[in-house]
C-alpha cells in the first residue's frame, strides 16, 4: 500500500489511495439505490454514473478540467499530463493473478484513441509523464478499473494505465496500482453518508 500511495504522488500530488476509494464508495451508494422494482441493469448503471460523478466532482475541486470526448467522461489534471476514465472490469480488476483484467463493457474508437496514445508514451518508460508535461498536448490516459463482486459482495478497484487494445477490449497495461476493496454493507455505507465529515 506505501509503495502505491507512493506512485500515486508521483502521478500527481493531488491523487490518494482515499480520493479514490471516496469516489468508489460513492458508486457503492448509488448501486444501492436500485430496488426490486428498478430496470435489471439499473444497479451497475447507477454505479457507474456515481463513481464518474463522485470522482470528477472530488478532482474538480483541485483544480482538475471535467471533460468528454464523444460522450465519454474524462477528468483531467491542471497541467493536463494525466486524465482519468472511469471503467467497468472483469473478475480480474484488482486482483494480482495469473491474468491481467479487461474492461467488461466493449470500448470503442475513443478508447482505441487514447490507448495508441499511451503506447506511444509508455515507449518512454517512466520519463512518459515528463515527457507528457513537456508537450502539453500529449495526455496519459489512466482507468479507474472497478469490479462488483456479487459472490463476496464487494467492489475491487485499481488505477491502471492501459497500453493495449484489440477487438473491443484492453488487452495490456503499463502500471497497474491495485487499491484495495470496498464491503459492500449497505449499514456501514449509511453511516458513512450520514458523517460525511467522519
Amino acid at each position: 500500500p506505501a509503495l502505491v500511495e507512493e506512485r500515486l504522488q508521483e502521478l500527481h500530488p493531488d491523487l490518494t489511495t482515499s480520493l479514490l476509494k471516496n469516489a468508489i464508495r460513492g458508486g457503492l451508494g448509488g448501486r444501492n439505490e436500485a430496488t426490486r422494482a428498478s430496470a435489471p441493469t439499473a444497479a451497475g448503471v447507477q454505479q457507474w454514473l456515481k463513481t464518474v460523478e463522485d470522482l470528477r466532482t472530488l478532482l474538480a475541486t483541485l483544480q482538475w478540467h471535467i471533460h468528454e470526448q464523444q460522450n465519454c467522461p474524462f477528468i483531467s489534471s491542471p497541467d493536463r499530463s494525466i486524465s482519468i476514465v472511469v471503467m467497468t472490469g472483469n473478475s480480474e480488476t484488482g486482483k494480482i493473478g495469473l491474468e491481467d483484467p479487461t474492461n467488461q463493457a466493449e470500448k470503442g474508437a475513443v478508447a482505441e484513441s487514447f490507448i495508441q496514445q499511451n503506447q506511444q508514451l509508455e515507449l518512454f518508460n517512466h520519463g512518459a509523464v515528463q515527457l507528457a508535461k513537456e508537450k502539453e498536448k500529449e495526455t496519459q490516459v489512466w482507468a479507474l478499473l472497478y469490479h462488483y463482486d456479487k459472490l463476496l459482495n464487494e467492489v475491487r478497484f485499481e488505477l491502471s494505465l492501459p497500453t493495449g487494445f484489440s477487438n473491443k477490449k484492453i488487452t495490456g497495461w503499463g502500471v497497474r496500482l491495485i487499491l484495495g476493496s470496498i464491503p459492500n454493507n449497505p449499514a456501514d455505507f449509511a453511516i458513512h453518508t450520514e458523517m460525511p465529515n467522519e
